[in-house]
């Protein structure tokens, strides 16, 4: 379904505060077992993705995302051929995992319809879903990845937020099925939400998460169209203590070196709320 008329989209993130973004154009609108999708165009942002009313991906700054989603974890891990994707149907953290020599790519996103409306109209994201080294399974990823022992690498947690079907993949369950998934010096990376709106949950994630892995980190960027326009990611091993490993890929838009760095400097309000948790890795 494509429409012509402008329209004007409101997203909430509190009663008092929010985004708002034109719709020169919608592209794609339809409701899947799971969730409401919509591919619109926007001015500014060029094409957004919507879930069920909240903003997943836009044109304009999804590397942000994506490359702070995938890079910190990829360049930290000694030899990174084996990865796990949880989410990410639109394709743009398999593009970003897939800019390294990896052997083999696994993307585990329970809506298909995410995936074929991405490959259609999200193209600069949705690019490396028909990479030979990516294996794609419409599945949901808490119980797709019970039993697994020592397989990963890396696991990257790319989920909507937390409510919904993504609920489950915040629960210690799950973390504890990551952490048997991966090898001894594997590392597990999850978006976390914004640190301005979401303190209680971030705090959530992080307890989950240091009750299953030894060592965890957690990072932050701004992604302007995310609650707060500021979001952050944790990162969490089994041991493997955070330092650059691997080349930084050639080309990317907003991942270096110093922001490797710099990106696990906590400011103060978010830092006392998660230092009992958290390890600085440098």
């Amino acid at each position: 379904m494509v429409s012509e008329q402008k329209e004007e989209y409101r997203e909430y993130h509190s009663p008092h505060s929010g985004i708002f973004l034109t719709k020169e154009r919608i592209l794609f609108k339809e409701r899947s077992p799971y969730q409401e999708i919509e591919i619109f165009e926007n001015g500014f942002f060029g094409r957004v993705l919507t879930l069920d009313g909240l903003v997943m991906t836009t044109e304009r700054d999804e590397f942000i995302y994506h490359e702070m989603l995938v890079h910190p974890a990829m360049v930290s891990h000694p030899s990174p051929e084996k990865v796990l994707i949880v989410g990410g149907g639109d394709g743009g953290t398999a593009r970003e995992v897939l800019k390294y020599p990896v052997k083999e790519v696994h993307l585990v996103e329970i809506d298909g319809m995410v995936i074929e409306a991405s490959r259609k109209y999200l193209p600069t994201i949705s690019s490396a879903l028909d990479d030979e080294r990516l294996r794609i399974h419409v599945e949901d990823a808490t119980k797709w990845i019970e039993g697994r022992r020592d397989e990963f690498d890396l696991v990257i947690v790319d989920s909507t937020d937390p409510i919904g079907p993504a609920e489950g993949l915040i629960g210690e369950a799950f973390f504890r099925n990551v952490f048997q998934s991966l090898k001894d010096d594997g590392i597990m990376v999850i978006q976390s939400e914004s640190p301005h709106y979401h303190l209680d949950t971030i705090r959530t994630i992080a307890q989950r998460l240091s009750k299953v892995f030894p060592i965890l980190h957690m990072y932050t960027a701004p992604i302007p169209t995310y609650p707060g326009g500021y979001w952050a990611f944790s990162m969490a091993t089994k041991g493997l203590r955070i330092e650059e490993r691997q080349p930084i890929p050639q080309g990317l838009k907003y991942f270096n070196r110093s922001i490797y760095r710099g990106a696990f400097a906590l400011p103060t309000f978010l830092k006392d709320r998660v230092k009992d948790l958290v390890k600085e890795p440098f």
